[in-house]
């Protein structure tokens, strides 16, 4: 039997108002530990949401807890266990980035490690070492975007919440953090991340929710939405490099599990691709080789997105 997955946060009947114009409205959602994504068009409602969950928003009715607490009563113990990067990013400009990450981590309680935990998170951002005891001020915006992710990430917090976390990072820059937030994630930190950019959560996350005016329209794991909606195709790739199992080693493998497969499997640019609609089976067959992870083909999440916002505009058109 599948075990579910507790949730980490659960949302109930949240909304928000500002004046007469609802902008988050009575959302229901349970998230299980996981890279969890909102994706939605700019305007949906996402940022709104996570300013509630992380309590800097009260809303207009509803709550929610967060790691088990509900917001409005353990603030101060939820933000002390959680990471945030917002959209856009602040800092204090006189300060260097290690000066900076320094502050973050004793404010979480790592006061006796701060010096070793600073450095360790300076080094996984991939902030140049020549920029650590440099005036913030003298970064670039990709280098601040860098520093951001970093402090959402420093002291190592049980959840953490990303707002268009790859916003002003060069293309290579941002194939770098996801395989670095992606380590994160692996290592046991629950991540949140708020997009309007399909590509970067299809890399990303797990689970999604697609939001739209305010209202989840369709949410669950990505492969599980794909498959309910038709989409088949999936594939297999690897994720890191603990073994020497070669992506056609696996494939062998692969291809002998005829019940796991509608099609005859094919490789393509280090990728197994293949049909299936025994997605948890492929699941448990992966198991036994870490490297690498299976998700739908990809493409399949903007497909899936469009095909709801459009449905979305359809409805709205048809009440009007």
């Amino acid at each position: 039997m599948r075990q579910e997955l507790k949730p980490i946060i659960k949302i109930q009947d949240l909304s928000k108002k500002y004046n007469k114009k609802t902008v988050v409205d009575n959302i229901n959602l349970e998230i299980p530990e996981s890279c969890f994504a909102f994706l939605g068009p700019n305007g949906a409602g996402k940022t709104t949401t996570f300013l509630m969950l992380i309590g800097l928003v009260k809303p207009s009715i509803g709550t929610a807890y967060v790691l088990g607490k509900e917001i409005s009563k353990n603030l101060t113990d939820i933000l002390n266990k959680i990471g945030f990067l917002p959209e856009n990013v602040g800092f204090y400009s006189s300060f260097t980035g290690r000066d900076f990450l320094e502050l973050i981590i004793s404010l979480r309680g790592n006061r006796k490690e701060k010096k070793e935990l600073t450095e360790n998170i300076l080094n996984w951002s991939g902030l140049q070492n020549e920029y650590w005891d440099k005036k913030i001020r003298t970064y670039s915006r990709g280098m601040r975007q860098r520093l951001g992710i970093a402090q959402a990430f420093a002291g190592n917090p049980k959840l953490v919440f990303l707002d268009e976390p790859l916003s002003s990072i060069d293309p290579l820059g941002r194939e770098d953090l996801i395989k670095k937030i992606r380590e994160k994630r692996k290592g046991g930190i629950t991540i949140i991340i708020s997009s309007h950019i399909v590509s970067e959560i299809e890399q990303l996350a797990d689970y999604v929710a697609i939001i739209d005016n305010g209202k989840i329209k369709k949410s669950g794991p990505i492969l599980a939405l794909a498959q309910i909606l038709g989409y088949k195709e999936c594939e297999i790739n690897r994720v890191s490099h603990k073994s020497n199992l070669s992506i056609n080693e696996v494939f062998g493998l692969f291809c002998l599990k005829k019940d796991l497969f509608l099609d005859k499997p094919k490789i393509l640019s280090e990728k197994i691709i293949f049909s299936t609609e025994n997605p948890e089976k492929v699941k448990t067959f992966l198991k036994d080789y870490q490297d690498f992870n299976l998700g739908p083909l990809s493409g399949t999440l903007s497909k899936l997105y469009k095909k709801i916002i459009e449905e979305n505009i359809y409805e709205k058109k048809r009440q009007n």
